[in-house]
């Protein structure tokens, strides 16, 4: 009995002890990049479309840009990115949509 209670509060203290291995998760590349403050984000609504940072939807083209609600052109910059009408670049965000300055 004694010995029994002694298993016990050992297993107990042992589950109570942190793990000195410690796994990290590989980063995913595909992972969609966090927004810095003050960057808008046009986010790939999974349908074809773009959902632009005050929320209109605009339709995808084929070439890879689309046409803004004012019809001004976004055009793909060949990088992954797309170029507003002000000159702008805006970066992929691993999630098929764009972070904007």
């Amino acid at each position: 009995m004694r010995m029994g209670m002694i298993v016990l509060v050992a297993a107990g203290v042992a589950g109570c002890m942190p793990s000195t291995t410690r796994v990290s998760a590989p980063s995913s590349p595909s992972a969609v990049q966090p927004v810095s403050p003050g960057a808008k984000r046009i986010s790939y609504d999974g349908s074809g479309g773009y959902i632009l940072p005050d929320g209109a939807v605009v339709a995808a083209d084929p070439s890879g840009g689309f046409t803004l609600p004012n019809g001004a052109r976004v055009n793909p910059d060949g990088r992954g990115g797309v170029v507003l009408p002000n000159g702008a670049r805006c970066a992929p965000d691993g999630a098929r949509g764009y972070i904007c300055p």
